[in-house]
């Protein structure tokens, strides 16, 4: 089941990081940087981050998010996460359309990831995302920006 989830809500915000370390440990692993800033925020980074969450449930259990934030018809995908021990479920190919449905009017979805997380640029790529710049972040990560258009 999918679910908006209120960040603002301390019992929320616990699981959402607690859940975030653990996805994006595993990005930090595939890239080689424990630099990556989802791994740096605290609860009240989460609540004040301006982004609207969705998590996916099995059960009572948080085992996927999403969040992201729109910007006129141009909805940026912030973050999305898998629990290491539910990958390759469906997971967030399920939170991924789920939240493009809930956006019926944007013109293009962005995200960006790092560039060494081959997984993740295939995911985005099956899902109809090209590649259209790399970006280094002050960390020296090397990021993938991925645009997906529609119409």
């Amino acid at each position: 089941m999918i679910a908006e989830l209120h960040i603002a809500d301390d019992e929320t915000a616990v699981k959402v990081l607690h859940l975030q370390r653990r996805a994006y440990t595993i990005e930090a692993q595939i890239i080689g940087s424990t630099a990556l800033p989802p791994l740096h925020d605290t609860i009240a980074s989460l609540q004040r981050c301006g982004e609207r969450f969705f998590g996916y449930f099995q059960g009572e259990r948080l085992v996927g998010a999403i969040a992201c934030k729109r910007n006129g018809k141009t909805l940026r995908l912030c973050r999305l996460m898998v629990d290491p021990d539910c990958f390759r479920q469906g997971i967030a190919s399920a939170l991924l359309d789920f939240v493009i449905k809930q956006e019926p009017s944007i013109s293009e979805i962005v995200v960006t990831t790092g560039s060494g997380n081959a997984p993740a640029i295939r995911f985005y790529e099956r899902h109809g995302f090209r590649a259209i710049e790399r970006i280094e972040t002050p960390e020296r990560i090397e990021l993938t920006k991925l645009v997906k258009r529609s119409g």
